[in-house]
């Protein structure tokens, strides 16, 4: 049985206009029923703050909840060599914070989320696939002293669709690596989710559930500055509009998304990653009940 979990990043615009402390956010996310908590370093800062590591454990700790998971944005691509051997010595810093804090798997990605859209080219993405199995080997090789999986999670548009995701796991068989597969993202490369995930359920440690409403490329669906992850709506691939939304409110069939998962016997932490324009804690708290609700009912 999974544990249904809640990435801290759902939450994470409390911290950054100081509301909340991460401490007060992993205790609430714990209230609404999470089971699990993934942290990201939006708006906590694990490297400047010595002892942030040691309250997030005592917070969990209090709450009776596990920090499972940390999830780290990186580029190893496009790079310079001190650019590159400088990313590479970040990560590092952060798989030595995601030991400190025990989890069993990390999140890191391989492709910036921001570089030009034109050129996440399959060309490009196959004459960076050496630079990218090369780096999560070397990522894989360090993180092993803790017992952490490296995870490569569908984002970041460049190696985003489940094939290109598929042909990284394949090379990196054998090495403490998995999948974080987010049940949303694929849409960003236009991929139904409820196809997709089945290519890549097989290689999944993690799952990120999330929903989106999708608009035709031809249909502006005018002002979304409140959308906090581009304060706008954001572009596929192909064109059209997206913005997050509460889990199984979108547009998305998370229903059908839902009973391929749990059909396909997965049994590993799933969070929910909310980042849509309502208010994050309510946002956060339907979308983790009806995650819940559309499993046991699938």
């Amino acid at each position: 049985m999974p544990k249904f979990g809640v990435s801290i990043y759902s939450v994470c615009r409390k911290f950054y206009s100081k509301e909340w402390t991460p401490m007060q956010g992993i205790r609430w996310l714990a209230e609404q029923g999470a089971e699990a908590i993934e942290l990201v370093p939006f708006g906590i800062d694990f490297l400047g703050e010595p002892d942030m590591i040691d309250k997030c454990l005592a917070a969990a700790d209090d709450a009776r909840v596990k920090i499972e998971n940390f999830s780290l944005n990186a580029n190893f691509l496009q790079l310079t060599d001190d650019e590159y051997l400088a990313e590479v010595a970040r990560v590092k810093k952060f798989i030595d914070v995601s030991g400190r804090l025990g989890v069993p798997t990390m999140r890191v990605d391989c492709a910036g989320f921001r570089r030009p859209i034109e050129t996440n080219t399959t060309a490009n993405f196959l004459r960076e696939l050496p630079t990218i199995v090369k780096t999560y080997q070397e990522l894989c090789d360090y993180a092993a002293q803790y017992g952490i999986t490296i995870l490569l999670e569908n984002h970041g548009f460049h190696v985003n669709g489940s094939e290109r995701t598929a042909i990284v796991f394949e090379h990196m068989k054998g090495k403490n690596f998995g999948g974080q597969l987010d049940c949303g993202n694929f849409v960003c490369v236009d991929e139904r989710p409820e196809v997709a995930i089945k290519k890549n359920i097989g290689y999944a440690t993690t799952i990120h559930m999330k929903d989106f409403y999708i608009r035709p490329e031809n249909r502006d669906p005018g002002d979304a500055s409140q959308f906090d992850c581009s304060n706008s709506w954001f572009r596929s691939v192909a064109g059209s509009y997206l913005r997050g939304s509460i889990l199984a409110q979108g547009d998305l069939d998370i229903p059908g998304v839902i009973a391929t998962i749990k059909h396909a016997g997965f049994d590993g932490n799933i969070f929910i990653e909310y980042e849509g324009m309502e208010d994050c804690e309510y946002g956060t708290r339907v979308s983790l009940d009806n995650l819940k609700r559309i499993w046991a009912q699938a």
